[in-house]
């Protein structure tokens, strides 16, 4: 992470226009991306405790890795990149999103997202989850143009 911030830092230094232009925005798209995907880790890993199914925890934790890689990939495509229209970087940031948007609906499906009790599924005593959100993937790519 402080690569990425000295990275930008240095071609805001250096006056780069096509910096300035639309690169911050996917960066900063990259950092909400991250900070979404801790809040599905700890949401998922909450309502887990609560409803235990090995089964459908793994397939998250599957989702979560997959997103996690493909953020990273986009981390380096930002710091990589000749300009916010590099052609690797828009296909990185289309991967992370892809993948982002694939776990929030693994989430929803499984109501998680609601904090919804599964049909007839175990309980423990553990604290009852609270429902959150996540915007869809459209949202935030709108937030990186």
């Amino acid at each position: 992470m402080r690569r990425l911030v000295l990275a930008l830092t240095l071609l805001v230094l250096a006056g780069c226009p096509a910096f300035w232009s639309a690169l911050p925005r996917v960066a900063q798209g990259a950092q909400v991306l991250g900070s979404l995907l801790d809040v599905a880790a700890a949401g998922s890993e909450a309502y887990y405790a609560r409803h235990p199914s090995p089964a459908a925890q793994a397939e998250v934790d599957q989702a979560l890795r997959l997103a996690r890689t493909a953020l990273a990939a986009l981390d380096a495509g930002v710091l990589a990149a000749d300009g916010a229209d590099d052609e690797d970087l828009a296909l990185r940031r289309s991967r992370a999103l892809e993948a982002y948007e694939q776990l929030r609906l693994l989430l929803d499906g499984l109501g998680v997202l609601d904090a919804r009790p599964p049909d007839g599924g175990a309980e423990t005593s553990a604290p009852l989850p609270e429902p959150f959100e996540l915007p869809p993937a459209d949202e935030i790519e709108r937030r990186m143009r």
